[in-house]
């Protein structure tokens, strides 16, 4: 069988589980060490990220992309703010393989976090996205995002100011009548 006649399986999204989460977890430092795509500077253990896990998914939903038996990224919502008022509006993340970025999966991640924050009852995502970050900006305002605001060097890290882009998108009925 050569190279070009060999057949990839479809992505396969699914609930995050105890197990997936090691490599999600290394995934996260490699961007902690790397990146301004988390203004994280300290990596965390697998402990600390397996509890961080515990925390959002005992509310939100958190899923993987796997192909082929392997994970490619992950995605999961989280709390925009704990007020009560907030409860229809989740926070988005988004973090890939690094080395599975630009093949389509994010974007199949977080149509299928939009699809899971519906059946949650959530009415509006909001992300944020660090100053440079093109891809994530293009990615967001492909999926129907509107930029709404930037705060301005609001982040130091790797000895710099970076400003941070609020992104929302309301996927939901807004009811006057909700509980």
């Amino acid at each position: 069988m050569t190279a070009s006649s060999l057949q990839l399986d479809e992505p396969v999204i699914r609930d995050v589980q105890e197990a997936d989460l090691p490599v999600c977890g290394s995934w996260y430092n490699h961007y902690i060490l790397s990146s301004t795509a988390t203004f994280e500077e300290a990596p965390l253990t697998d402990e600390e990220f397996s509890l961080r896990a515990a925390e959002i998914t005992a509310s939100y939903p958190w899923i993987v992309l796997e192909r082929d038996g392997k994970l490619c990224g992950y995605a999961y919502l989280s709390a925009f703010n704990f007020r009560s008022a907030y409860r229809f509006t989740a926070d988005v993340a988004v973090y890939l393989n690094p080395e599975e970025t630009g093949k389509g999966y994010g974007r199949l991640l977080m149509e299928a976090l939009e699809e899971r924050a519906k059946e949650k009852g959530i009415k509006k995502l909001v992300s944020l996205v660090t100053e440079g970050n093109t891809a994530s900006e293009r990615l967001h305002h492909s999926l129907g995002y509107r930029k709404v605001g930037t705060l301005e060097r609001s982040g130091y890290k790797f000895g710099k100011w970076i400003s941070v882009t609020f992104y929302e998108k309301d996927i939901g009925t807004f009811l006057e009548d909700v509980h």
